[in-house]
């Protein structure tokens, strides 16, 4: 039974996934400080100056809240301009927010955008259902412009009338914006997004069983958000009970100790060694003890196969991003080594985020990218 668990740890606010009693996969953030701005905000921000040595803009949000806006191929943007901009990026350190003219909704099945055209469908869907979806949605665009869609990897066994019920949803909320857009002062927030945690429940390709945390705050939020969706709505708790914290009574503390190891025990005996470089991440697997009298070859693919199963979970609790290095036992067979891919792609395909195997060098070091979605978490607790 799958459980969402969302508790503040310190400056962040941690979601847990929990599958079968342990934590599957951990998203965290730091609420922001700027005056409540967080990615996917559409407001209606003013212009302060233009860059043309980087194709720049810089925005005024609200009095005293700057932010910066890649102009990409647009040259019509002009210094005191008003501009309905949404939040890519939050600040970070000197860093200041990141903003992008181009705004989208996204919603379970599927993402809306204005300044693109066509369709596009997730990777990870493929076949018949991929053209299914494509000639689904573009049908419904046929006589929208302005407008693009993706549709998500959730779309793949939804039925039919959710996606379409989504889609119109979206659709008028656009058109909302774009209502509030020509009677708004600067300044104005247009539309606020999903908490961050309410997103991730949202995106889950299977909704949750149960949904609780110990924060009034973040359980009023999520009630907020999901209002008008019963299907989580009902499933979210309150957590009350002092005497016995909800980071005990699901295994929380355990979890975020283990972020913190270099070294991972595996249940075969073996181990996963985790360190960080200047340019990529590296997990270097190793052998146990032979304790189940396996011949060498067997001792090798049983620790492998188990390692790759292990790293790409680590991988998720612990937010690894960009290049990621497997440096697994070496194997002696074909068989063998296409046994260990295919259990990684398997893995890999289970991550929220993109994340996808490269290839298995000659020296049996396996290459896997990774989507960034904020700090390590190491860095962030």
């Amino acid at each position: 039974m799958d459980r969402v668990v969302i508790t503040k740890y310190g400056a962040a606010v941690l979601t847990f996934l929990i599958k079968d009693d342990r934590v599957w996969d951990i998203m965290g953030y730091e609420p922001s400080g700027n005056e409540g701005f967080q990615t996917g905000d559409i407001l209606k921000a003013k212009v302060i100056n233009i860059q043309k040595n980087i194709n720049a803009a810089f925005l005024s949000l609200i009095p005293g809240v700057k932010a910066f806006m890649d102009m990409g191929n647009r040259d019509d943007i002009k210094p005191e301009q008003e501009i309905i901009v949404q939040i890519t990026k939050e600040a970070f350190g000197e860093k200041e927010i990141v903003v992008t003219p181009n705004y989208s909704l996204a919603g379970r099945y599927m993402a809306l955008s204005s300044g693109k055209k066509g369709v596009g469908v997730s990777r990870k869907i493929s076949g018949e259902k991929r053209e299914e979806l494509k000639e689904l949605i573009s049908k419904k665009m046929e006589n929208i412009e302005g407008f693009g869609a993706v549709i998500h990897t959730n779309a793949e066994n939804a039925p039919v009338e959710a996606i379409d019920g989504e889609f119109d949803s979206l659709f008028e909320k656009l058109r909302e914006i774009e209502r509030k857009a020509q009677y708004s002062v600067p300044y104005i927030r247009i539309y606020s997004a999903m908490r961050p945690e309410s997103e991730y429940i949202r995106d889950l390709r299977e909704a949750p069983e149960k949904v609780v945390t110990d924060d009034p705050e973040i359980y009023e939020g999520l009630r907020e958000d999901f209002r008008s969706d019963p299907g989580i709505y009902e499933k979210i708790s309150l957590y009350k009970d002092s005497d016995f914290p909800l980071t005990k009574l699901y295994r929380i503390e355990p979890a975020i100790d283990e972020i913190r190891k270099r070294t991972i025990y595996l249940k075969s005996s073996g181990t996963l060694i985790i360190d960080r470089t200047e340019a990529c991440h590296v997990i270097d697997v190793n052998t146990g003890k032979n304790t189940e009298k396996l011949s060498k070859d067997e001792l090798i693919l049983k620790t492998n196969l188990e390692a790759v199963k292990e790293a790409a979970r680590q991988m998720r609790i612990r937010n690894l991003s960009g290049m990621i290095l497997i440096d697994l036992i070496n194997m002696t067979s074909y068989s063998m080594r296409n046994k260990v891919i295919n259990a990684l792609k398997e893995e890999l395909k289970k991550d929220r985020l993109k994340a996808e195997f490269i290839d298995l060098t000659g020296l049996g070091i396996a290459e896997v990218t990774r989507e960034k979605e904020r700090l390590p978490l190491i860095e962030m607790i």
